[in-house]
């Protein structure tokens, strides 16, 4: 697998294991009932595709090169922009807006990401190991949609739970 590992704790996490032949990453995050399908093109400086299903899953368009990502996860309307610069070994940005978005700081060290998405509390770790030669821009670019997607999906499993007095 291409890129493999896990984004959250043992108990809220999820994993990832992607394979990339050709110009195409393929993939599953989470397991095989309740995870979701992942298919990207990567075919220049452009990445697109798709995660999850047709109906609750969000596309991929990004721009990608050695030192950046700048994109978009999911539509315009309900959707978030994806700003993601490495330097040296790190990689930090911003995906989504100010007051809804939330923050990338990983290191790549050893063929592996490192690192947290989010803040201290709401946040989660992310551990990804890369096969050789792989950007690890793109390993960024699946945590930080991956995570998004988590939010939205615990966003809507909470909004369903109604307590009756």
């Amino acid at each position: 697998m291409a890129i493999r590992g896990r984004i959250g704790g043992a108990l809220d996490g999820l994993d990832i294991s992607c394979s990339f032949q050709g110009d195409n990453i393929s993939g599953r995050v989470g397991g095989a009932i309740w995870g979701w399908d992942i298919a990207l093109q990567v075919c220049g400086c452009s990445v697109q595709g798709r995660m999850g299903g047709l109906i609750s899953g969000r596309d991929i368009a990004v721009s990608l090169n050695e030192l950046t990502v700048s994109g978009r996860v999911g539509g315009m309307v309900d959707g978030i922009d994806i700003e993601l610069v490495r330097s040296g070994s790190t990689i930090t940005g911003r995906c989504g807006g100010d007051v809804f978005g939330f923050d990338c700081k990983l290191l790549f060290e050893q063929g592996g990401l490192r690192g947290r998405l989010g803040g201290e509390v709401f946040g989660k770790d992310v551990f990804l190991g890369l096969q050789s030669g792989v950007n690890p821009l793109l390993g960024a670019l699946l945590a930080c949609s991956v995570f998004y997607y988590m939010q939205i999906r615990s966003r809507n499993s909470n909004s369903g739970n109604h307590s009756s007095h």
